[in-house]
């Protein structure tokens, strides 16, 4: 049992050296710009050095604070009070507030030490979780580089911070993983908490329902002796279903025109409420928001654009490589990336959130791994990423340049 354990533990050691070397050094970088330039009002009341009194309060300042930007406040509003028609909160789907709040409770009800930590476990256990399902396709070598190279794509940095894309791409992972194991139930459950952490999550039907026509050897009969297993995935609008429910009885927040086919993205997908938040707003072909967003020359925009296009090549020069790894990892990437390009934010900054929405498709961090296999190509992505992540960090950390 003890040997078993501590196979266990080195099996899972490659993951922590970059993970905590890293961890340490934003959260360095996120002290140093939060001391420069001090946002919030805990940061302007509290010095960084020396240690104050009361200490908990001041290692908040330091440990917690600096990383306290953008969503997060929806995020400790919804785990406060819940949820209001009246302030944007309406936009976040409740799994990682309603987590946050209860690790929290378990810490004198701190809950953005309870968003912190799940951000950062999630992240570690995606790795893992990401790892495994590399190996099934991957030689090792390959595997730890898809998940080391994943770290270092752009908006990566909203692993570190209390975002959902921690929990999100652990559940993804999870669900995949359990996928390729023919365990119906497990995966459709993963998808379905996916779906209420956030709106992607019903997009996991696609990959999953891709896996159980191959688990049957392509055959309806065969899947139809599967009932159990096809009726598993079922879980995975569930999940939405239930957020839907949720909000249209509790707060009347789903409106859909069937004579707008516009309104059963934003009414089933999306709160009217978001506008409250980012006031223009709208789903369209990629290619038309793609070509609003190219004459905005706005500095953000720029930069949603050229990390998007990251993305974007990995698909276009990797998508058949990633196609003969599996073709549900193909298809799964295609769809989050084309859905995130067709997300339009107004004529200020059409593409805000862009990177961080294509994060989500993960499998492409594969083909990294393979072309990686050069020592000339490992040393550029891992200079070029290691640029975007502190950069990207900087930027979220100072709220300057970049909309996360």
């Amino acid at each position: 049992m003890i040997n078993s354990t501590w196979q266990r533990i080195i099996a899972f050691w490659p993951f922590w050296p970059f993970w905590l070397i890293t961890r340490v050094g934003l959260s360095l970088l996120a002290l140093l710009c939060s001391a420069s330039l001090p946002i919030s009002t805990l940061e302007k009341q509290v010095a960084v050095w020396p240690p104050s009194v009361p200490f908990g309060g001041w290692l908040t300042r330091v440990l917690l604070e600096p990383w306290n930007r953008w969503d997060v406040e929806h995020f400790l509003k919804i785990a406060a009070r819940g949820y209001s028609v009246d302030d944007g909160t309406l936009s976040f789907h409740p799994l990682y507030p309603m987590l946050g709040k209860i690790v929290g409770a378990v810490f004198g009800g701190h809950a953005l030490l309870g968003l912190f930590l799940i951000s950062n476990v999630c992240c570690l256990l995606f790795l893992f979780c990401f790892e495994r399902l590399a190996r099934l396709d991957l030689t090792r070598d390959e595997a730890y580089r898809a998940t080391y190279y994943f770290m270092l794509l752009p908006a990566a940095t909203v692993l570190f911070a209390p975002y959902t894309e921690s929990l999100f791409l652990l559940l993804s992972a999870l669900a995949l993983l359990m996928a390729r194991r023919g365990k119906w139930m497990p995966a459709g459950l993963a998808g379905g908490l996916a779906a209420l952490t956030r709106q992607q999550g019903i997009l996991l039907l696609l990959p999953l329902a891709w896996e159980l026509w191959e688990w049957s050897e392509r055959s309806p009969r065969k899947i139809l002796a599967n009932w159990r297993g096809a009726a598993g995935l079922l879980l995975v609008p569930a999940g939405l279903l239930t957020w839907l429910i949720y909000r249209a009885s509790t707060l009347n927040d789903v409106v859909i025109d069937l004579r707008r086919p516009g309104t059963l993205i934003y009414g089933l997908l999306i709160s009217r409420s978001a506008t409250q938040m980012v006031e223009q707003q709208s789903f369209m072909p990629p290619w038309k928001a793609l070509w609003i967003a190219l004459n905005i020359p706005s500095p953000a925009n720029r930069i949603d654009l050229c990390a998007g296009a990251v993305y974007l090549l990995i698909l276009a020069f990797g998508g058949r490589m990633l196609w003969r790894l599996r073709p549900s990892y193909f298809l799964y990437s295609l769809v989050v990336v084309v859905i995130s390009f067709s997300l339009s934010t107004g004529n200020m900054e059409s593409y805000m959130g862009l990177p961080r929405h294509c994060l989500l498709a993960f499998p492409l961090a594969m083909p990294l791994a393979i072309w990686g296999r050069k020592t000339a190509v490992n040393l550029s992505f891992t200079a070029i990423g290691l640029i975007w992540l502190f950069a990207m960090s900087l930027f979220y950390v100072c709220k300057i340049l970049w909309v996360p």
